[in-house]
């Protein structure tokens, strides 16, 4: 998989990638950066900018690295963010514990994703990817 580009399942109409630190503070960078990309008017913004949050952190939080990639594939009412690190210890996972400090990132994508999910790349890179369309209601 090249994570410059999406799949077939996915009509992008612009893209746009950006390099952050892997900082706790630069999350509000990755945030504000998205939400300029997609223009605060776009259907999914709020929900996209909401997940791509949580996966940064998580990046910031699990990887060895010191940087943190996000890629954004716009099309009209939708987006595909993609969040590449170094990779880490652990994997994305599920947790199950309501009273935890922590664990709520992947309940919250599967809440509002569209779709999502997490690839190894060879070179021990973890992408997490989601897919959010605007709502239908």
């Amino acid at each position: 998989m090249n994570p410059r580009i999406p799949d077939g399942r996915f009509p992008a109409k612009r893209t746009d990638s950006r390099l952050f630190p892997a900082t706790p503070e630069t999350a509000a960078d990755a945030r504000r950066w998205l939400t300029e990309m997609l223009g605060a008017t776009h259907p999914a913004c709020d929900d996209a900018v909401l997940l791509l949050s949580e996966a940064f952190t998580n990046s910031v939080r699990h990887s060895r690295g010191n940087t943190v990639t996000v890629l954004a594939f716009v099309a009209e009412s939708s987006v595909r963010v993609k969040v590449l690190d170094k990779g880490g210890d652990t994997l994305p996972h599920y947790v199950e514990d309501p009273y935890g400090e922590g664990g709520r990132g992947l309940p919250i994508m599967q809440a509002l994703a569209e779709d999502w999910g997490f690839e190894v790349l060879e070179n021990g890179q973890v992408i997490v990817w989601f897919d959010v369309a605007a709502a239908t209601s």
